[in-house]
């Protein structure tokens, strides 16, 4: 690398750095190796593009082709930015504005004023974000109220008698997708990241942990026999189900402290292996984050992310902001509250 393209360089990983709240020297940039300078890279255009899309509320859409804001977006976008640049802020002030009176968040400005999944991702978006402390607290408490109908005595009942075509312990439940459905993987997996990060199991948050084991139980309860996850059970009318990459990705990274649990390792091992030859950058992305937050290597997966073609023109948000988050895994895990 010549002295200008070394300069350079150095220039956008200053401001990446200062961007995220740390300023960083020419020795901090020492060139280590290519693909740490590439990732770094990369992951500044793909910040670049992901801010011009951001909408005049603060939030984004589900893709470019929409100007209605969605949550699932914004909070993925949020955690991409950091908290120092001014596309942060804006997002981080709207994720407040938009929050349900009962402390919930809707998966669309202006829908859903009972809340749904997207509360555990707004929870984890705004973590570090000061102003936003009593309206996770708020957001706490519901998440802690919110809960699979197979955790009403009469689902149970249900279950255990009269419908046995699913395979499951209903005394084992998560979180749904939105009110009054049954437990599923993905908004199980984030609701037990976002409640690992209730700042005390005191007071009304003293059911934190036995709601956070009841979820970490229904998962492994409902682990497909081959390795991984469905969507929600792992076998239905006696015949095993077929796991899909991004639920046993979602589901890896909310049980990165069960390592040494059977289906856990079974889970780490199907997705190490069906990753190979990945190309869909959403469940890549997502792949990335759980090997690492179980301590696999993933420079095959990053290398494969970087040679996909028009990264920057991925239409769906939620994809390029979970692409920057590979990209930053460490980061983004610390984010997460999953310790590497």
């Amino acid at each position: 690398m010549n002295e200008r393209a070394r300069v350079a360089a150095v220039g956008v990983l200053r401001s990446i750095g200062t961007s995220r709240g740390v300023l960083l020297t020419r020795s901090d940039c020492a060139i280590t190796s290519g693909h740490v300078t590439s990732d770094v890279l990369l992951r500044g255009r793909l910040l670049d593009e992901l801010t011009r899309r951001q909408l005049p509320s603060g939030g984004w859409a589900t893709s470019t082709t929409s100007k209605q804001a969605a949550l699932e977006s914004a909070c993925l976008a949020a955690l991409a930015l950091g908290l120092r640049s001014d596309g942060a802020h804006r997002v981080q002030d709207f994720l407040l504005r938009v929050q349900n009176p009962n402390g919930s968040w809707p998966a669309f400005v202006g829908d859903d004023p009972d809340g749904g999944w997207v509360t555990s991702l707004a929870l984890i978006a705004l973590r570090d974000y000061v102003p936003g402390i009593p309206a996770r607290l708020r957001g706490f408490h519901w998440l802690l109220k919110f809960a699979g109908k197979e955790s009403n005595w009469l689902w149970k009942w249900k279950f255990r008698t009269t419908d046995r075509h699913v395979r499951f312990d209903p005394d084992k439940y998560g979180w749904p997708w939105f009110p009054d459905t049954v437990s599923w993987v993905v908004p199980t997996g984030f609701a037990i990241l976002a409640l690992n990060q209730v700042p005390c199991s005191c007071g009304d948050l003293g059911q934190t942990p036995h709601r956070v084991k009841l979820g970490i139980e229904m998962l492994i309860d409902r682990a497909c026999p081959s390795g991984g996850w469905n969507a929600g059970n792992g076998v239905v009318y006696g015949a095993p189900l077929s796991p899909h990459l991004d639920d046993t990705a979602i589901a890896l990274l909310a049980l990165s402290e069960r390592k040494e649990v059977p289906p856990i390792q079974r889970a780490v091992q199907w997705l190490e292996n069906t990753a190979q030859g990945l190309r869909a950058p959403w469940s890549l992305a997502w792949t990335i984050l759980a090997l690492a937050a179980h301590r696999r290597p993933v420079e095959s997966q990053l290398a494969c992310l970087r040679s996909l073609p028009d990264l920057f023109a991925v239409e769906d948000t939620s994809t390029l902001a979970v692409m920057c988050l590979a990209l930053d895994y460490r980061d983004t895990l610390s984010a997460f509250g999953v310790a590497i």
